[in-house]
């Protein structure tokens, strides 16, 4: 009995950090020449094919940054349909919401080391994302429609890239990485929550 006992204590610890680890963020860059910026009202965009998964975690992420009084508003209710691919239909959205940032979730892929970039200095950050705020949005968008859904990957990729609307510059990116996700609400708040432990970090939003 002291062995089953000792036996299932460890199962447990080790179901537990597994659990734990699931997802975790790979890497995030911050503009370092931003003085401790002060967001103003967020567009919270989740690019993706399907309409309840966007929903669901444009929800979940405008709902915890409300909790901490960082107003936000998520683009599905300015939008039904996905946004549409250019600087018009983008502009138009945001002038709708009256947002003074966006915020842009996406697929990336279900390799790791695909995701991590070569350095995480700002030449790399400026190679990655050339394009700003409106040049970024359509690359992103056809890629995402272009790579299949959350659930044909075991190891799944978001990059989540947070934008100034008057300079249109990136202000914050990360990336996370989880594995075998089930694309329930209570997943989106586990990643959302170290994405915001990470803004926080990095002086962006102040709870």
């Amino acid at each position: 009995m002291r062995y089953n006992h000792t036996f299932f204590s460890l199962l447990l610890v080790t179901l537990l950090v597994t659990s734990c680890s699931a997802n975790k963020l790979l890497f995030s860059w911050t503009d370092k020449s931003l003085d401790q910026y002060r967001l103003r009202k967020i567009l919270v965009i989740g690019v993706a094919k399907d309409e309840t998964k966007r929903r669901i975690y444009e929800d979940t992420f405008v709902s915890s940054l409300t909790k901490i009084e960082v107003p936000a508003v998520p683009s599905y209710t300015v939008s039904k349909e996905a946004i549409k691919p250019s600087t018009e239909g983008l502009q138009e959205i945001i002038k709708r919401s009256e947002a003074g940032a966006v915020l842009i979730t996406h697929l990336v892929g279900k390799n790791e080391e695909d995701a991590l970039p070569p350095s995480l200095g700002l030449n790399a950050i400026n190679t990655r994302f050339p394009y700003g705020l409106y040049g970024y949005y359509p690359v992103i968008y056809h890629a995402v429609y272009s790579i299949g859904n959350y659930s044909d990957n075991t190891k799944v990729v978001l990059e989540t890239n947070l934008y100034d609307v008057r300079t249109e510059k990136l202000i914050w990116s990360a990336r996370s990485q989880s594995i075998d996700p089930v694309m329930t609400r209570k997943y989106y708040q586990q990643l959302i929550n170290l994405f915001l432990s990470d803004l926080e970090k990095q002086n962006i939003i102040f709870p």
